[in-house]
């Protein structure tokens, strides 16, 4: 069988049993023996099998035209805020820059991606068209980590000394990006261009501080905001936000951190690298673009609750496909 080292299954049965005899693992189901199962599915499975690769190769370009066609689909429909300030209807704050520059970054990823994966003939070197993918997608994930980060910095805009921790945790995260792009190398393997070597302590650490980093952002909100007592649904509506996009980024943080360290074949290490991204740029997107739709009666629940510090400057935009107007304070 392709990809199956010959007499494995029989090796693993074997050793299952005996570890059930001897006490190793419960007879009965449980957590640890399904984990315990599934690494030895794993061990069973020749990841470096020549054919194994070029299905997973497949697979992979497969993947990434699916996630072209998802953000395509997403940064279409919310392109509305472009649109608003181009057409000067908008004020620009900057506050949106990072927003607009993680939009465009992935957008630009995940094409150069699909191009190097074409079907036609591309004439293009491995080495220097990765090179310029992981620049944009880390651009990318470091500007939506960016949005979070600024609107922590707009609920504590009277504490100096957490605003300068923050922006210490911002350039240790650009640090990281930066060192992966810089220690990133390419090559062509069963016809598909991937990565190769990547500093496994660059890339493992880099994951890990993301994480921390989204979770220091959700508690600096959360805390932030308890010191501003208010029954206001947009008090309500950022803590959710802050908790949804730390739950999404974590796990596919976890996904991708977990097929690295396992270092299955170079394929299986990558093959969730931009699905991770896709996942962070997206939820940092829908953050943003919420504070433009605040709950119907934000309005009236305002009057009468504690004033919340304003994470947005008061700003108007029409959406061209909707008859509504969204508002935000």
């Amino acid at each position: 069988m392709i990809g199956y080292r010959r007499g494995s299954a029989g090796l693993k049965t074997l050793m299952w049993e005996t570890c059930i005899q001897q006490g190793v693992i419960p007879a009965t189901p449980t957590l640890s023996t399904y984990i315990f199962h599934f690494h030895l599915i794993l061990t069973m499975v020749n990841w470096n099998d020549p054919d194994l690769e070029a299905k997973l190769g497949m697979l992979l370009v497969q993947l990434l035209y699916a996630i072209l066609g998802l953000y395509g689909w997403e940064y279409i429909r919310s392109s509305y805020m472009e649109l608003a300030l181009l057409r000067r209807r908008l004020p620009f704050r900057w506050p949106l820059l990072s927003y607009i520059t993680a939009r465009f970054s992935f957008l630009m990823a995940i094409i150069l991606q699909a191009v190097k994966s074409s079907p036609f003939y591309t004439n293009v070197d491995c080495q220097s068209i990765n090179f310029v993918i992981i620049f944009w997608t880390n651009v990318a994930i470091g500007c939506s980590t960016t949005n979070l980060m600024i609107r922590t910095w707009l609920i504590w805009k009277t504490t100096y000394l957490l605003r300068f921790l923050l922006v210490l945790l911002s350039l240790g995260h650009w640090t990281l990006l930066t060192l992966f792009l810089a220690t990133a190398r390419s090559s062509t393997i069963n016809g598909v261009c991937v990565i190769n070597f990547a500093n496994p302590a660059y890339t493992s650490v880099m994951i890990i501080y993301a994480m921390l980093y989204d979770l220091a952002l959700l508690v600096f909100t959360v805390v932030g905001l308890l010191r501003m007592p208010s029954s206001s649904p947009l008090w309500k509506t950022l803590v959710k936000q802050g908790v949804i996009y730390f739950i999404l980024n974590f796990l596919a943080n976890l996904i991708f951190l977990v097929l690295n360290r396992l270092n299955l074949n170079t394929i299986m290490n990558a093959i969730f690298a931009m699905p991770a991204a896709c996942i962070c740029t997206i939820a940092s997107n829908q953050v943003v673009l919420s504070l433009l739709h605040p709950p119907s009666n934000y309005e009236s629940d305002n009057t009468s609750s504690a004033k919340v510090h304003p994470l947005t400057s008061d700003l108007t935009v029409a959406v061209p496909w909707s008859s509504s107007v969204a508002q935000a304070s």
